[in-house]
């Protein structure tokens, strides 16, 4: 997810500058020139597979369920655990990129920590993953980590997030949860709790429907702030102010491909947006960004009016991109049309 490759270069404080590693232990060795010395062990394989799955234009094939997963984004991470895969799940990375939400919190804890940012190849392959659900192709590089074909070679499979298959996050939408649900649930033998967690989504984004229909988008500005400069975005956080009802007013401006741009203070106060949607990183506090806000825009009527809503940036992915949705609505339209 190019959410990831643009905080490395100073974008958003999703992702700590400095990087922590705490590999799994294992009782394998990772050799010189990247390869795992241990295969992982094998499941059995049982009704319903061999499984084919289509991802990002890459055949995925499975003989049986993976036992080793690693996940490469918070948001990843919740929805292995809601189709019971906590155990199977045997490191995380990328995981400054949010909070878990409160019901998956615990379960969150338990899985080990290979990187607060990217990894490195010797803590992934130390892993020993059968399977990589990752948030695009943009660390396979042989580089930083071996490529997909160099993982597939060793029995390592690299599934990518539905929205983010180009590493182009202007084109990720709240929905691609279905496709990745698809996936998971016929990867993992668990069509039945796939299709539920996708029931639960169809009927809580049509509450949300039934909530705004006839009233009229609110108009918003997302944005957010890092080091005292200002971005705006696009893609999935506009569909999120879409299905909640709201419209992004810098949707739009932005050149093709770009999910995000940098703001001038002076541009915001000439548009003097009714309604602010900051988007909080993942160490910054309600109570802090609005202090930044009443402080840098005194004049703006969303300031003086209060009209400020506070969203988790990691309210994008997968369940929480959902209540991302449910959470925006609420604030802007909980009162009578």
């Amino acid at each position: 997810m190019r959410i990831t490759a643009a905080r490395k270069c100073a974008l958003v404080a999703l992702v700590a500058c400095a990087v922590g590693l705490t590999a799994c232990g294992s009782d394998s060795t990772t050799e010189g020139n990247g390869t795992v010395g241990a295969a992982p062990a094998r499941a059995t394989a049982g009704a319903g597979y061999p499984v084919d799955i289509q991802n990002c234009g890459r055949t995925l094939h499975f003989d049986r369920p993976p036992t080793r997963i690693v996940s490469g984004w918070t948001t990843s991470t919740e929805l292995l655990i809601a189709l019971g895969a906590t155990e199977k799940t045997v490191g995380q990375y990328n995981t400054s990129s949010g909070t878990p939400l409160p019901q998956y919190a615990e379960a969150e804890k338990k899985i080990p920590t290979l990187s607060v940012s990217a990894p490195t190849r010797e803590a992934l392959l130390a892993a020993r993953p059968d399977l990589i659900w990752a948030d695009g192709s943009y660390l396979f590089d042989g580089q930083q980590l071996p490529t997909i074909d160099d993982l597939k070679a060793q029995g390592i499979q690299v599934l990518i997030l539905s929205g983010f298959c180009t590493d182009d996050a202007s084109k990720a939408r709240v929905r691609d949860v279905d496709a990745d649900l698809t996936a998971l649930g016929r990867i993992l033998g668990v069509t039945a709790k796939a299709d539920e967690l996708k029931t639960d989504i169809d009927n809580r984004l049509r509450q949300v429907s039934a909530q705004v229909a006839g009233r009229s988008p609110v108009p918003v500005a997302l944005i957010s702030s890092f080091n005292g400069t200002i971005y705006t975005y696009e893609g999935v956080y506009s569909d999120i102010a879409r299905l909640a009802g709201a419209t992004n007013i810098y949707a739009g401006i932005l050149p093709a491909g770009k999910y995000y741009g940098q703001l001038s203070v002076e541009d915001i106060t000439k548009k003097n947006p009714a309604t602010l949607v900051y988007l909080l990183s993942g160490s910054e506090s309600e109570e802090s960004a609005r202090k930044y806000l009443t402080t840098t825009f005194p004049t703006l009527d969303a300031v003086k009016n209060n009209r400020l809503v506070f969203l988790p940036q990691s309210y994008s992915t997968n369940l929480s991109g959902v209540d991302g949705v449910v959470r925006l609505a609420t604030s802007l339209h909980s009162g009578p049309s």
